[in-house]
């Protein structure tokens, strides 16, 4: 018999456990952070929250400012191609441009431990494709990139405007 129930953050951790989702908690949020997605290059957050009328899945890839301009050109195609994805772009003076891809399972009413796995495997699947997409396309920024010094012109000169 399937057996619904209102899950906390508890019961999402016993859950994660049970169908061994490498998760963790870090201390700045209380949000279940999920190993799979959040060790992967691009990938800056990649969360699990436990919300009032749900489970809230967000993962966020830092987007180059140089392929800010073609990530929004494409936002309603990668919408219509992950239709079970809400994707939307998130750029503030703070920090580089994300592109945060997230699902939510309703779950006001209770929620099946079927439905629960089903429901974030789904979304790890359609956020690793969409990852596989930005990659292949250039607009992440890799680890590596922030490091590197800019390069000075050729000739050693200073540019003119």
């Amino acid at each position: 018999m399937l057996t619904v129930v209102m899950p906390d953050a508890d019961q999402v951790k016993r859950w994660l456990q049970q169908a061994n989702i490498q998760h963790y908690i870090c201390d700045h949020c209380h949000a279940l952070h999920l190993s799979e997605l959040q060790g992967r290059d691009g990938v800056v957050d990649a969360r699990l929250f436990v919300e009032d009328d749900g489970l809230l899945l967000t993962t966020e890839l830092e987007v180059r400012p140089a392929a800010l301009f073609a990530v929004q050109a494409e936002l309603t195609r990668l919408n219509m191609n992950f239709p079970s994805l809400k994707l939307f772009l998130d750029v503030n003076d703070d920090s580089l441009p994300r592109l945060v891809a997230c699902d939510l399972l309703l779950g006001r009413h209770g929620v099946t431990f079927q439905q629960f796995i089903y429901f974030v495997q789904a979304t790890v699947d359609a956020t690793i494709q969409l990852l596989e997409e930005c990659q292949d396309s250039d607009w992440l920024m890799w680890p590596d990139e922030e490091a590197e010094p800019d390069t000075p012109p050729q000739g050693g000169g200073s540019a003119l405007h």
